[in-house]
């Protein structure tokens, strides 16, 4: 029912409500606020602005006119004139959530990015349910490398809103940030609240891959590839998908006929190409390697992100640093590019710097492995060094060997930084090579809290009454190397002495595996910490791994803490082929990294008992 055929009475309930909602005590003029939104709402652009105009005239002091206006300037692309209206809005109503979504949008439009996405986040705060506000928030993240931020973010407006939509956003920005764990569930509510889309089917293979549900997803695969009216780019992904499943349950040769498939979306034949080049990697065949990984690198241009980093990684394993790191430079998008240059690190740049921000990138066991490079730059004598990452690493920076300071992400924007003092970590492995690394490891820079370190061994050494003392680690959640890198607790229990106290350095709720296992090796006592964790207390784990005998870990973040600390009885289980990180080269027991861990190499591709006979034999 329009207005002109509402009674009296009804105009006035109307008039009543709108003004209450609006809050305009101008009857007349709420109403027309009210209908200037319904323009908006319609598309009609010059009709909304005008009855927002007569509004603002009126009540300028009312924050919905100035709304409405900077949306209609946003529509036209005029960015001087949405900012202003959506700065009086905020003026009015500092918290609105429209304002700072719209203000957001009209900083994208003036390509000041990241005040833009600092007015999203904000608006998300604020309870926002603008759906391509997320999008564009997701996608601009995505291209500052910032996607895990991103989806937590969005993850509150999914939660609120609960609809598939948002949560499909959000489950893709976990997924480009390669948080799986995060992806996967985000994924699954998008297609329990919409089951038929296309793209949502394809998200719950994404889940299983990311849960590691191989099996689950090839058999999914196979029943969506069977849909004769699939479209082709949908059909490459699912192939995609697939092939990665299928490396990761060792099929080979499986995995390698998917080259086979005819693909028209050049980025997943991409990606294709790089799982070969893994493939060949997996059967020790590092000329086709190499060849998989350059074609990948030249297929489209620019060569992407993950190709640059995975053909990067791939010479450094092989001990081509020099070769390597430019390649590797390139894992970083173009916008932190502009932000942080490569030539940032360039050692005659370095040279003149009396001081400088090390930005933390990738995860923290990748943080505990670069940072000590600084040592290896080309600075001055006396130049400041500051390490720019999460809080949680604050007291080990502090403590640390390596005399650098420590500032959270969130200081740096107001402690003056030019940006050519800023580079990222892992620029630095430029300045290494096989042979300093022979000469001088990088491990043991790290110092535990030696107060919680005593305390933390006194408690297990009264709960182990003489018996050894072992920590264990066993589990990787990532999506594509997980699989080779892990082992089943029971598995690895047979490595360790017996009567030992062991100790759960495993991130996650374990409690199911614990207690499977302690029924395998009824002569352990398998003990979880309540009192450590790991992702709150990164110190506290420290002081945690001091504290023990011996460690036993796959290549994962406690093997990287283990070697940062110098623990002096740690082994690391190393698999065969891909999954084998290029810290740690292609062969050797001692490790070239850190210099204090002791490498267990596979020597067959998923076979872990050769390294555990060797732990066994110690």
């Amino acid at each position: 029912m329009t207005q002109t055929t509402l009674s009296r009475k009804d105009r006035r309930a109307r008039a009543a409500k709108a003004a209450k909602y609006y809050g305009i005590a101008d009857s007349a003029a709420a109403l027309t606020m009210h209908e200037a939104y319904e323009a908006l709402a319609a598309a009609d652009g010059p009709h909304a602005a005008r009855l927002a105009h007569e509004v603002s005239q009126a009540h300028p002091a009312n924050r919905h006119p100035w709304l409405v206006l900077g949306t209609v300037a946003l529509d036209r692309r005029e960015a001087e004139a949405a900012t202003k209206f959506f700065e009086r809005a905020l003026l009015i109503a500092p918290t609105d959530p429209m304002g700072l979504a719209g203000l957001g949008k009209a900083r994208v439009l003036k390509a000041d990015i990241f005040a833009a996405i600092d007015l999203f986040a904000q608006a998300i705060e604020r309870g926002s349910e603008d759906v391509p506000m997320a999008r564009l928030y997701a996608d601009l993240m995505g291209r500052l490398d910032r996607s895990t931020t991103a989806g937590r973010n969005l993850r509150k407006m999914a939660e609120r809103m609960k609809t598939a939509e948002i949560w499909f956003i959000t489950a893709d920005a976990f997924a480009t940030g390669e948080s799986n764990a995060e992806a996967a569930p985000a994924y699954e509510e998008a297609a329990r609240l919409s089951p038929a889309p296309i793209a949502h089917r394809i998200g719950l293979l994404k889940a299983k891959l990311f849960r590691q549900n191989y099996r689950g997803l090839i058999v999914g695969a196979d029943a969506l590839l069977a849909e004769a009216d699939l479209p082709p780019a949908h059909r490459d992904e699912i192939v995609t998908l697939r092939m990665a499943a299928l490396r990761a349950c060792g099929e080979t040769e499986r995995a390698l006929e998917t080259l086979s498939h005819r693909f028209e979306d050049p980025a997943q034949f991409q990606r294709v190409l790089g799982f070969s080049g893994n493939c060949h990697l997996d059967r020790e065949d590092f000329r086709a390697a190499r060849i998989a990984f350059r074609e990948a690198l030249h297929l489209v241009d620019g060569g992407g992100l993950w190709v640059r980093r995975a053909y990067g990684t791939f010479l450094m394993g092989e001990g081509d640093f020099a070769a390597g790191a430019p390649y590797y430079a390139g894992r970083q998008p173009d916008a932190n590019r502009r932000r942080i240059p490569y030539e940032n690190s360039d050692p005659e740049r370095l040279a003149t710097r009396d001081r400088l921000f090390l930005v933390d990138e990738q995860g923290i066991g990748d943080q505990l492995a670069l940072l000590p490079i600084i040592g290896r730059a080309p600075l001055p004598a006396g130049a400041k060094v500051t390490f720019v990452g999460e809080a949680r690493m604050k007291p080990l920076i502090e403590r640390s060997g390596l005399g650098i300071a420590f500032a959270e992400t969130t200081e740096v924007d107001k402690m003056g930084v030019a940006p050519e003092e800023m580079i990222f970590v892992g620029d630095l492995v430029r300045y290494l090579s096989v042979e300093a690394l022979a000469a001088r490891p990088l491990g043991g820079y790290l110092n535990a809290d030696p107060v919680q370190v005593e305390m933390t061994r006194a408690r297990y050494r009264e709960m182990a009454q003489g018996r050894p003392i072992v920590g264990v680690a066993w589990h990787s959640s990532d999506a594509i190397t997980g699989a080779h890198r892990s082992l089943a607790l029971e598995t690895m229990l047979r490595a360790l002495p017996e009567g030992a106290l062991v100790v759960n350095l495993q991130y996650g709720d374990r409690e199911a595996e614990l207690a499977q296992a302690a029924r395998s090796r009824p002569d352990l006592t398998l003990f979880h910490d309540a009192a450590i964790d790991q992702f709150a207390d990164l110190d506290g784990f420290a002081a945690q791994i001091m504290a023990l005998d011996r460690v036993v870990s796959i290549d994962n973040t406690t093997a990287h803490l283990c070697g940062a600390l110098g623990h002096p009885d740690t082994h690391v289980l190393i698999p065969k082929g891909a999954a084998c990180m290029w810290y740690w080269g292609r062969q050797g027991s001692p490790d070239r990294w850190y210099g204090n861990l002791q490498l267990h190499r596979q020597a067959q591709l998923g076979d872990w008992s050769g390294p555990l006979s060797e732990i066994a034999a110690l």
